[in-house]
């Protein structure tokens, strides 16, 4: 309700703020003005006329349908050790990700622009996208957050004669995703051809054209299965509770802009890119039960949380088989924390940008459809995220 409400709070001051802007220039302070004349200005010298078109009406406000999904995969080898045994696994986990559908408005001046997104449905999500453009160049930043209940996960044993035991299974259990990126990019062919003519709409595409381009993205996120309902889990993924990832990846890749129709404009962007830096932040995590199931009952009396430890002075506590939950919940005494980070720095890692777009404009009307999709790799001697991160647009939008 909280970002329906902003939602509509921004659709009502732009909308008002359009209609004043369309009215008058007057009561534009001097330096907002100045600015809007530099950007006018520029848009109109930096593009040749034979191929693109800079639209005289500078605002644009867009209603955006939004489809996005971030898929999640992790593998993660653990020892369980219990007095003098252990016991290797080997864990593959797949979040349920299911695709978020979101309603949202983009209003942009130029090639400055900035989008909200309100999700469909009860989960509380954040989804926000900034962007600017120019003819040789362009900025896209978003931020994403969500929240997931479910993870899929097929678990192996490896018993000391090598035999190995699966597991497969579903499980309900709380996880948060959160996931930053910018991205940069540089247009060698920026006279004749434009990104953003088939993206958001900031110029129209009159001849087919395409660019060499050289890009870098920032990417960074945050994996969050710090809850006590997911104690089991945690010990199975080496105790790692939390993991924070961020990667710096350089491109060079190539785009193109077929215009088969006047209006029409359908675009295809492909760009291979290598990671220069990759940071890795394991949060390690321990709990006051064992993962040992008992099949003999022990009093182990109240547990103290300030100084971690049962009323019978043992720092674990083994689950009698018949004292655990049927639906496979954790006790309500149930307590974790974290004990240390371990940071690792890896590089050369490969990764993909791939953008597909199409829009049609009319008059000081438009429609676009666009599809973008990035996969990046995370990885440890014990532990691999791969995370594949993509969304579509449907769009309609006026030129104001």
């Amino acid at each position: 309700m909280r970002g329906l409400k902003i939602l509509t709070a921004i659709v009502l001051c732009m909308l008002s703020a359009s209609g004043i802007m369309a009215q008058t220039d007057s009561i534009k302070p001097g330096f907002i003005k100045a600015f809007g004349n530099r950007l006018d200005t520029k848009a109109l010298t930096k593009y040749d006329p034979l191929y693109i078109e800079v639209p005289e009406r500078p605002w644009r406000i867009i209603l955006r349908t939004k489809f996005d999904e971030v898929i999640t995969d992790f593998t993660n080898d653990a020892t369980l050790r219990y007095e003098d045994e252990s016991l290797d696994s080997h864990l593959d986990m797949k979040l349920d990700s299911k695709i978020n559908k979101s309603v949202g408005l983009w209003v942009g001046y130029r090639g400055l622009g900035i989008g909200y997104y309100y999700k469909l449905g009860k989960k509380p999500d954040i989804n926000i996208s900034v962007s600017a453009a120019a003819a040789k160049f362009g900025l896209n930043f978003r931020v994403r957050s969500q929240k997931y209940d479910k993870l899929h996960a097929k678990l192996d044993y490896l018993d000391p004669d090598t035999t190995i035991i699966d597991d497969d299974a579903s499980f309900w259990t709380p996880i948060d995703v959160i996931s930053f990126y910018f991205n940069g990019y540089y247009v060698f062919n920026g006279k004749h051809y434009s990104q953003g003519a088939a993206y958001n709409q900031v110029v129209v595409q009159k001849k087919s054209a395409g660019s060499l381009l050289i890009g870098a993205t920032i990417y960074a996120s945050g994996i969050n299965m710090a809850y006590k309902e997911n104690a089991s889990l945690i010990s199975f993924c080496d105790s790692v509770g939390n993991i924070t990832l961020g990667k710096i990846t350089l491109g060079v890749g190539y785009g193109y802009n077929w215009v088969p129709a006047r209006g029409w404009t359908i675009n295809a962007m492909a760009m291979p890119n290598i990671s220069i830096h990759d940071n890795v932040i394991r949060h390690k995590y321990d709990c006051n039960y064992s993962m040992i199931v008992s099949e003999e009952k022990e009093e182990y009396g109240k547990w103290d949380s300030n100084n971690r430890i049962w009323e019978n002075g043992k720092t674990h506590k083994e689950q009698y088989y018949k004292d655990m939950p049927e639906d496979g919940s954790a006790p309500d005494d149930i307590e974790i924390w974290e004990t240390r980070a371990i940071r690792q720095r890896t590089c050369m890692s490969f990764n993909l940008d791939l953008r597909l777009g199409i829009a049609y404009c009319w008059k000081r009307y438009f429609v676009s459809a666009n599809a973008i999709f990035n996969h990046f790799e995370y990885g440890s001697s014990r532990n691999n995220v791969s995370l594949m991160d993509w969304y579509a647009t449907a769009s309609l939008g006026i030129r104001l």
